[in-house]
């Protein structure tokens, strides 16, 4: 099988994101690393897996089937093929077994300009033999469990419990009351680790990541209260201090050794002490609890930032849990789709957030005749959301007793406002991007007056990033008019029904699209959005079905789409 070279994305669009490539993420290992950088703005998250069908792609802006690691040489080819023709500048890997390849070619990919979040082969080593961890404990002075060359040993205090010496979670390991069960076991196998089993105790997850520069992340401590088949899926963030101060003298031991990227270790907590039971060099399953609380260690690898809200005493005042999820995913004919038609506001653009900025600015200017600065604010935004935004500062004068003259300057200081900021929502960046890999042409429909959609397009950078752009309000017309949808396809120079429409609104994006002879069309709800429409009350108001697919997310849309780029259907 050959793994050709994808195109590489169109030089006429400017490139905002950062593009990180999860190798082996097909996977529950790999949807944890995704989820932590699907919690980052203009991240784009790119899948790779032997396994065609998985879960994580369905979370990913693009997904690359994989060669099998048993095949290195076309693994390695693959990746670096991959790297440069998606741009990828960052590599993150997802199980064990890819870590020893990855570390053998890091060098190779920091000549790409790829950082590659893989320990050094000292910490692999560590990571992969729990005899060797143990051992490496002993000589930083770190507590472990007492462990015994042989259960059969004299000093060797039954009952005991024998750890694979290679392997990860609680696969194969077994405890032994006696020396009768030992012998039962396997007393004389080298493959085996022999401890004191433990009657009472707390379990202790420990998420964190070590950058470039040796410098270690925020630790997310977590006590396992459930696990259901070696998976965590319950747990009380914090932990007591003996767990934090064995922690960290691991984890600081552990950075100059050359510990590198996401990492994860497991403490033994009782009332005799803390200890050590052991290390994976690479994100643990269970990171999503991690990411519940508020801390992300990827954020700090990538943006420099790991620091977290989360209380780490041992107060166990907050639960963090874990649950399955599901969501059907409909089949929809888009063959022949060549390009993708977006609303503005609330869909790519957080139309509320920019006001909100204007208002702040608006206060500055005009705070010598105003209340103090959140009494204004909160009122202003409480007349937004009521849904009386066209009148906001006939009502805003009117609660503060403010005459023409007052009400005319506010309005020429919130006309003249130029917020600054990121008023894009964290998944358009990746997204168009994405969809500019997979050679697909991107509109811009929007309305409201042209002059503030354009001070949006400028302050968001969308209008480098989309190859059409019109404005109602320069027709004379507006959305659900056939003629606005018309003149976006002529822009576009694509037909009607070569194209898709995405919006917030029900009967302005999505109806009046699908009159205009758009093939299909997709309605997204944004967080704090202006409307929330009734579905089925809309069906009944015109009296006919709309072929409408509803995203909770903009990279959703590859779960629809026949792109290139590395998705198989």
């Amino acid at each position: 099988m050959t793994y050709p070279r994808e195109e590489v994305r169109p030089p006429n669009i400017r490139r905002r994101s950062t593009t990180v490539l999860v190798l082996s993420g097909g996977g529950f290992q790999g949807l944890s690393v995704v989820k932590a950088l699907r919690q980052l703005s203009a991240v784009r998250v790119i899948v790779a897996d032997c396994h065609v069908e998985n879960v994580s792609r369905y979370f990913s802006d693009a997904f690359f089937e994989a060669p099998l690691l048993n095949e290195p040489t076309a693994f390695v080819e693959f990746v670096a093929d991959l790297c440069v023709s998606q741009g990828v500048t960052v590599i993150f890997p997802s199980t064990d077994h890819e870590l020893d390849l990855l570390c053998k070619n890091r060098e190779r990919f920091a000549a790409m300009g790829i950082t590659t979040y893989v320990s050094s082969a000292r910490v692999l080593s560590l990571s992969s033999d729990k005899r060797q961890f143990y051992d490496w404990l002993d000589q930083c002075g770190i507590a472990r469990l007492p462990t015994y060359s042989s259960p059969l040993s004299p000093d060797a205090a039954f009952p005991l419990i024998a750890k694979p010496r290679r392997g990860w979670g609680g696969q194969g390991v077994h405890v032994a009351a006696t020396a009768a069960d030992a012998v039962a076991i396997g007393a004389y196998r080298d493959d085996l680790v022999w401890q004191s089993c433990l009657d009472n105790f707390d379990e202790y997850s420990v998420d964190f990541a070590i950058d470039v520069d040796g410098r270690m992340s925020d630790m997310g401590f977590r006590r396992r209260v459930r696990t259901l088949g070696g998976f965590a899926i319950l747990g009380e963030p914090g932990a007591p201090q003996p767990v934090q101060e064995v922690a960290l003298a691991t984890i600081s031991n552990l950075a100059r050794r050359g510990a590198l990227g996401l990492m994860n270790l497991q403490v033994l907590h009782t009332d005799s002490g803390s200890y050590v039971s052991d290390l994976n060099a690479r994100a643990g399953t269970s990171l999503p609890l991690t990411l519940a609380t508020g801390l992300n260690p990827v954020r700090f690898l990538l943006h420099g930032n790991g620091a977290s809200d989360a209380d780490h005493s041992d107060s166990r005042a907050t639960r963090t849990i874990r649950y399955l999820a599901e969501r059907a995913v409909s089949k929809v004919n888009l063959t022949g789709i060549r390009g993708i038609v977006f609303d503005l506001d609330d869909t790519l653009f957080d139309q509320k957030r920019w006001m909100y900025g204007k208002l702040e600015i608006t206060w500055e200017q005009a705070k010598t005749f105003l209340p103090a600065r959140n009494t204004f604010v909160a009122l202003a935004l409480q007349i937004i959301e009521e849904g009386n935004r066209s009148h906001l500062f006939d009502a805003l004068c009117s609660q503060l007793n403010l005459g023409e003259e007052s009400r005319a300057s506010l309005m020429d200081f919130y006309r003249g406002a130029r917020p600054t900021g990121d008023f894009l929502y964290p998944d358009v960046v990746s997204t168009l991007e994405q969809l500019g890999f997979s050679g697909l042409r991107l509109g811009i429909l929007s309305d409201n007056p042209p002059a503030s959609q354009r001070l949006k397009l400028l302050a968001s950078g969308l209008d480098s990033m989309v190859d059409a752009i019109v404005l109602t309000g320069d027709l004379d017309t507006s959305k659900p008019d056939p003629k606005a949808f018309g003149a976006v396809a002529d822009a576009m120079c694509i037909p009607a029904h070569d194209l898709v429409m995405v919006g917030d609104n029900i009967f302005r994006d999505i109806d009046g699209s699908l009159s205009a002879g758009f093939r299909h069309a997709f309605f997204i709800r944004r967080e704090g959005g202006f409307f929330n429409f009734s579905q089925s009350l809309v069906r009944r108001a015109l009296g006919r079905p709309l072929t409408v697919t509803h995203l909770e997310t903009l990279s959703e849309l590859q779960w629809y789409l026949p792109l290139r780029g590395g998705r198989h259907d």
